[in-house]
C-alpha cells in the first residue's frame, strides 16, 4: 500500500493541521507515564517546522470525555510535557476558530466536541479551516471514523506522517510476505472481538499462541479455526490468570523457531504483578530470537513490557492496538484510505 507521504507536501508558508495520537496515560499529578506516542510524532512535527511551515496546528484527543468538557482530560499537561521534549513552545487553544499566531499550537481535547466521534461534516469544516494541508500522524486512531481522521482529509490535501507510513509498512510487511515459520502470539480481549482476525491469521500463520481472556474463552467455547495454522492454548486449563510454566515452555519453543512474529495482547492479568510472568517470558523469548522479524503492539502489551530491558531488540513496536488488529484483518483502515496514492 502506497501512501502520500510528507515528502510530497511542500509545507513552506503553509498552515498545516496534524492529527496526532497523544492519548497517553497520566499518573499522579497528571504526569505523563509513557511518552512513546508523543516521541513517535516528533520527527513529523520537527520536519514540518524545519521545512518552514507557517504554522503547525496539532489535534489530539485524551480519554473519553463523551463530547463534554472534562477538566481532568485537558491536553494541557500533555502539551507541557511535549513542549519540553521538542524544546519548543506549544500554545494550547480552546476553539478551532481562534488559532493562535504561534508556529506550534494544539487544539484542546478534540473529543470535548460531540461532532468529533460522530464525524459531523460541520465540525470537520471547523477543524479544516485551521489549515491549508492535513497530515495524519495518529495511526492508533485510523480505524475510527471520526471528524479529525476521515472528515478533514475530504476538505484538505492529505498526507501520511512518517510514523504512520512506518506502521503500515511494517505491519503489512509482516503478514503479506512473512518469512516462515510465522508465529502469532495473541492475548488480551474477548474472543468474540477477535474471531474474524483469528480466522484471517489462521490462513496465513504457521502457529497461533493464545493467552489471556482470549485463550480462556477459546477453550471454554471449544472453538476451532478454519485455517491450517496450529493453534496452541494454555494446558493449565481455561480458568487461569496467566499462562503457566509448561505452557510458557511450549510457547518459547515455538517462538524460538519463528522467522516472523506478531504479538498483540498480554498472556495474563498483567495489572496484577503476580500474573505478569507469562508475558515476561514471551517477551524474553522474542528478543532472544535474533533471526526473527518481530512486530509488537497493543496498549496493554506495551504497558506490560514498558520497563523491560532491551526493548530496542523488538524490530517494530506499534503505537496502535485496535488499529493494528484492524489493519491485519482488513488490509486497510478507514483513516488511511484517503491517504492512498492514486
Amino acid at each position: 500500500m502506497k501512501l502520500r507521504s510528507l515528502e510530497e507536501l511542500a509545507p513552506a508558508g503553509k498552515r498545516v493541521v496534524v492529527r496526532v495520537d497523544w492519548n497517553v496515560t497520566l499518573g499522579k499529578a497528571l504526569a505523563v507515564v509513557d511518552d512513546t506516542r508523543i516521541k513517535r510524532t516528533q520527527r513529523t512535527i520537527e520536519w514540518l517546522l524545519e521545512n518552514e511551515a507557517k504554522q503547525v496546528v496539532l489535534v489530539s484527543h485524551l480519554g473519553k470525555p463523551g463530547g463534554k468538557i472534562v477538566p481532568l482530560l485537558s491536553l494541557a499537561p500533555v502539551a507541557q510535557y511535549a513542549a519540553k521534549l521538542l524544546a519548543r513552545r506549544i500554545e494550547i487553544f480552546s476553539e478551532p476558530e481562534v488559532v493562535p499566531h504561534a508556529q506550534l499550537s494544539i487544539l484542546e481535547n478534540v473529543r470535548f466536541w460531540e461532532g468529533e466521534e460522530s464525524n459531523e461534516p460541520e465540525f470537520a469544516k471547523r477543524l479544516a479551516q485551521m489549515g491549508e494541508a492535513y497530515v495524519n500522524e495518529a495511526f492508533g486512531e485510523c480505524h475510527r471514523s471520526s471528524a479529525s481522521i476521515v472528515g478533514i482529509p475530504k476538505l484538505l490535501p492529505a498526507f501520511a506522517g512518517f510514523n504512520l507510513v512506518s506502521e503500515v509498512e511494517n505491519i503489512l510487511g509482516a503478514i503479506t510476505k512473512p518469512a516462515r515459520p510465522f508465529v502469532v502470539v495473541m492475548g488480551g480481549a474477548k474472543v468474540v472481538d477477535k474471531l474474524k482476525l483469528l480466522e484471517t491469521l489462521s490462513t496465513i500463520a504457521d502457529a497461533i499462541l493464545l493467552g489471556g481472556k482470549l485463550a480462556n474463552e477459546f477453550v471454554e467455547r471449544n472453538m476451532r479455526l478454519s485455517g491450517s495454522a496450529k493453534v496452541f492454548v494454555p494446558i493449565e486449563g481455561s480458568e487461569i490468570f496467566d499462562i503457566g510454566e509448561r505452557t510458557s515452555a511450549i510457547y518459547e519453543a515455538e517462538i524460538a523457531k519463528a522467522k516472523t512474529i506478531v504479538w498483540n495482547g498480554p498472556m495474563g492479568k498483567v495489572e496484577s504483578v503476580e500474573y505478569r510472568g507469562g508475558t515476561h517470558r514471551i517477551y524474553e523469548a522474542i528478543i532472544l530470537n535474533e533471526d526473527a522479524f518481530a512486530v509488537v503492539g497493543g496498549g496493554d502489551t506495551l504497558s506490560a513490557i514498558r520497563e523491560e530491558r532491551h526493548l530496542e531488540r523488538i524490530d517494530f513496536v506499534s503505537t496502535g492496538g485496535g488499529a493494528m488488529l484492524s489493519l491485519i484483518e482488513r488490509g486497510t483502515l478507514t483513516g488511511i484510505e484517503q491517504l492512498r496514492k492514486v
